[in-house]
């Protein structure tokens, strides 16, 4: 079964490189241009993963890890965290961010990195 994969990103160039690039490698890619579309797409499609960047407009990254994830509630999803920006320093980062690339980050990166996270199994 493939592997369901949500790319949250709002430069469509990249969104569209990261979905063709995993699609090649066999996994389900769906696609979200802001945060607040990545919950809708999270509550229907349950994805196995998602691929997030922090700075977008309508909901950012760290908006909707905290909506995703609020403080106490148990892990739904893992993320891989994409973004032009280090770890922070400042922000517990939490247990459902499972790996961090910094941009720009190739498909073969993004690759090695999911085969690095371990998912749940596929529930579809």
């Amino acid at each position: 079964m493939k592997r369901r994969i949500l790319i949250v990103e709002d430069n469509a160039d990249l969104r569209r490189l990261y979905a063709i690039g995993l699609n090649l490698r066999g996994y389900e890619v769906r696609l979200a241009a802001n945060g607040a579309e990545a919950i809708d797409r999270v509550e229907t499609e349950k994805p196995d993963l998602v691929i997030l960047d922090l700075c977008m407009p309508v909901m950012d990254g760290w908006q909707f890890i905290d909506r995703l994830n609020p403080q106490g509630a148990p892990e739904t999803v893992p993320i891989l965290v994409i973004t032009g920006h280090d770890k922070p320093t400042d922000r517990i980062i939490p247990p459902c961010v499972r790996g961090w690339l910094a941009k720009p980050a190739s498909i073969d990166e993004v690759a090695v990195k999911l085969t690095e996270i371990t998912l749940p199994p596929a529930s579809h």
